[in-house]
């Protein structure tokens, strides 16, 4: 058993099938939508991750199955905590007490428990110091990782050790944007860049999250066979990409991942806002009145006539403009909902990629 299933939809093993299901779905909602990012490792790890949410998926919805399962996992635990000196986790909880809804979460031995007044002094200098930069070694690898709940319990570790310490707020605020809690993340982030203005760190966290909740934003779309890729198809998705895409060029940042994550939103919002002009299937109408208010206008003499020819010319070419010039996302949104794959698919999507 290479990875714990309850590990990675973050439920515990007592989980009823519905939380597992559940479970099921926000993860690989998360990490479909990350298998388009252009960084290959990200996306690998995202590849990867969606492999293991769906071999979760066969382990623990079937009872048969997921019977077994449970039984080979806490046979894998006794083994590797029995040399432990009595502190394994098992099913149901950790070593320290925590539950399922504790800081290390169901199974996990990651997370060491605070040090107790009741214990030996705390480490103090160098020592100390390397403690909190392996515990935010370790929160970075479950960010990247999409392991939200340790990676909150890491940096938290941190935060109460250290609260000065803005590798750890950047963590927090990132794994909020993460774990779906847009707006208490961006706060964290917004509010730790306007207090350090000058530091490049946490206002290419700040940008990262702001692309990501963008990205998040939008449709998935078919890009060819097992491949999706974001698409702007609504008004409310466009807002969103142009909002975000200003906050980050407001930052002014030179890194090449936030120019590649401008890029790509550029891209986004060009291609949603292009506009598309349909076939009408009826220019007869639009022809014969106009070809008649053109020799109306003609007439010679009659000034009242060709002012009123001139309306009319007016009307009926707005009126074919408005009913068959339309921007990209309302033209893909009506392709989508036939079932089709939009016509102009990735035309304008290159750069960032």
């Amino acid at each position: 058993m290479s990875v714990d299933y309850y590990e990675i939809l973050e439920v515990s093993p007592g989980a009823r099938e519905e939380q597992i299901r559940a479970a099921i779905t926000a993860q690989r909602r998360i990490w479909v939508r990350r298998q388009s990012s252009p960084d290959p490792d990200r996306r690998a790890h995202a590849e990867q991750r969606v492999r293991d949410i769906d071999a979760a998926e066969k382990a623990l919805l079937d009872p048969a199955a997921r019977l077994a399962y449970n039984k080979e996992r806490e046979r894998l635990l006794r083994t590797r905590g029995g040399g432990t000196g009595g502190t394994t986790t098992n099913a149901g909880g950790s070593a320290n007490g925590n539950g399922a809804g504790g800081r290390g979460g169901p199974g996990r031995r990651e997370v060491p428990a605070p040090p107790t007044t009741a214990g030996p002094a705390p480490r103090t200098g160098p020592r100390q110091d390397a403690d909190l930069d392996s515990h935010l070694a370790r929160g970075d690898r479950y960010l990247q990782q999409g392991r939200w709940r340790l990676a909150q319990a890491e940096f938290e570790y941190v935060r109460e050790r250290a609260p000065e310490d803005l590798r750890a707020l950047t963590g927090l605020g990132a794994v909020h944007v993460g774990a779906g809690r847009v707006k208490d993340g961006l706060a964290i982030l917004e509010r730790a860049a306007a207090e350090h203005p000058d530091d490049e760190h946490v206002k290419i966290a700040l940008a990262t999250a702001l692309y990501e909740v963008a990205i998040a934003g939008m449709a998935d779309v078919g890009d060819g066979p097992g491949r999706e890729r974001p698409m702007i198809i609504s008004r409310r998705q466009l807002a969103l990409a142009r909002r975000n895409l200003r906050r980050i060029q407001r930052l002014e940042l030179s890194d090449w991942n936030v120019s590649m994550h401008v890029e790509e939103l550029k891209d986004l919002v060009a291609e949603a806002r292009a506009p598309i002009w349909s076939r009408g299937h009826h220019l007869r109408f639009y022809f014969i009145p106009l070809v008649g208010a053109v020799l109306v206008t003609a007439l010679p003499n009659v000034e009242s006539l060709r002012v009123v020819g001139a309306f009319w010319i007016v009307v009926i070419v707005a009126t074919y403009v408005f009913r068959h010039r339309q921007p990209a996302w309302k033209h893909h949104r009506r392709e989508l909902g036939r079932g089709r794959r939009p016509s102009s698919f990735g035309e304008t999507f290159r750069k960032g990629i």
